[in-house]
Order: C-alpha cells, then structure tokens, then sequence
C-alpha cells in the first residue's frame, strides 16, 4: 500500500449500505484509510457489532482496517477473547468507559495479552456525556477515563503502542500531553469537535513544549510526533472526517512542523504499526 493518511478513530455507527458507500467514497477522494470501530455498548445504546466490522473491512480492503472494541466491565475480561481478535484479523483495540479504572487490576491481562498480539489500542479519555446508564449502574465514568489511568499501562506493557484518545479532552489535556513526553510508547489523538476544533496552535504549541528549554527550532520539536490522526468519524457524518483532515493539517502549518513529522503524525506512524507499508 502506497503512502496514505490513516485515521485511527472512526465509528460505524449504522448499518445502512448507502451510508457506508458514501463513507468508503469519501475517503477514497480523501486519500484515507480508516480504522473502523463498532461493538455493543453495555448499558448504552449498540454500534454494529465486532463481527460486521471484519465483513466491512473485508468488502472495503483498501479503505477500512478492523478494530475490535472491548467491554472492560465489573467482572475479569477473557484474554484469550484478545488472541481470537487477532486470529480473526482484527488489527487493533478500542476501549471506552470502563467499569473501573483503566489501570485495575482485572484489565492487566487484556493488555498483556494485546501486547502478546502486536495490536494497538485506543483509549477514550476525557468527557462522556450524561445518559440512560448512569441511574443504573452508578459508577465513575469521568475518573475512570482520566489519561494518568494509562500511566501504569505504558509502563508495564512498554511494547505495546497507546493512543489516548482526544487528548484527554478540556479536562485532562495538560496531562495527556506531559504523559506523551514521558512515555515512548504512548500517543495521541486530537479526535472529536470537542478537541480539534477547539484547539489552536498557539495552545497545541505551549501543550507540546520541551520541559527543558529548546535548543532546537520549533519544527525539531520530537513531541509532535507522538500525535496521530484521529476524526471521530461517524459513518452517517463523513464530513467530520473531512473537517478533521483540514483541521490538523491546519494546525500542524500553524505550528510550523515539517513535510516529515506531518506525514508521520497523518498516517506513517500507525501505518508502521499496521505494516501497511
């Protein structure tokens, strides 16, 4: 596969053929290739499950790429559900509200097990929006999604590649970003209106600061590489996916990066990690 952007954060929301051709359509103008989520949601409404999201990427090889996303839930997840995933070809992990904390110790196995795998995973962190399940199962849900949950994931498990998703958003985006100059093996993407429209280069700048005062040009700035693409697209939204593009791209000029950290932040990173190239 020849250099393209990879998105790494787009939902298949609904199943709805026309939608989807739209979509495929879309990103192929755009020179995309997505990662494409589903998977229940406990207590919440359902996204197309696990199992549709291989029969797309299967119809769409050169546009999606599977992501199988994982309940983290009251009860010990099945590891071994983590080596089927990658059996069945499904080329990453999503996990969004969790019962506990990210880093309890009932979820270490799925990620040593991810790990095992070779399969990236990507992380929800920041707001979620009040809904249905909340009276029901009374639970933290913004404390549990808080970046510093994946500080003791990183260090544990340093061959796996992390994304936090939307950089902690208003929340936590001081400490996403700090936790991305800590650690090798952990990411970021800006994904969702909440995070890169909101975000300018003068913000993203002083986010992206060395803690040492640098002796190089703002371009050297190695901490902007550990950025990805993410949209947080919408198979029924694909302009979001469009606005996204133009919005980092945006941000990566305002910021002055060069032609080689933009390329990698806009797909070479996690095309390295999916061996697309």
């Amino acid at each position: 596969m020849n250099r393209r952007i990879v998105d790494v954060h787009v939902h298949y929301d609904i199943e709805d053929g026309t939608a989807l051709k739209q979509f495929a359509e879309s990103s192929g103008r755009n020179g995309i290739v997505s990662c494409l989520i589903g998977g229940e949601r406990i207590g919440a409404h359902d996204y197309v499950p696990n199992e549709r999201i291989l029969q797309v990427c299967k119809e769409f090889p050169d546009i999606f790429i599977p992501f199988a996303k994982v309940d983290l839930w009251d009860t010990e997840p099945d590891p071994g559900k983590i080596h089927e995933f990658a059996e069945k070809g499904f080329r990453g992990l999503k996990f969004i509200y969790p019962y506990y904390e990210y880093d309890h110790d009932i979820y270490m196995p799925v990620y040593e097990a991810a790990e095992e795998c070779g399969l990236p995973l990507l992380f929800h962190t920041g707001d979620f929006r009040p809904g249905n399940a909340d009276p029901v199962y009374r639970r933290p849900v913004l404390k549990n999604m808080n970046p510093l949950n994946l500080d003791r994931i990183a260090r544990s498990f340093p061959r796996l590649h992390l994304i936090m998703a939307h950089l902690g958003t208003t929340f936590w985006r001081q400490e996403g970003a700090e936790l991305l100059k800590s650690h090798p093996n952990l990411y970021a993407d800006l994904a969702g209106s909440g995070a890169w429209k909101a975000l300018s280069a003068g913000e993203l700048k002083t986010l992206m600061q060395p803690r040492l005062p640098a002796a190089a040009p703002e371009a050297d700035n190695p901490y902007y590489a550990k950025l990805v693409f993410g949209s947080d697209a919408y198979i029924r939204n694909p302009e979001i996916q469009t606005e996204a593009r133009k919005h980092y791209e945006a941000l990566l000029d305002g910021c002055e990066q060069t032609k080689d950290t933009a390329a990698r932040i806009m797909g070479d990173t996690v095309a390295r990690w999916l061996k697309l190239n």
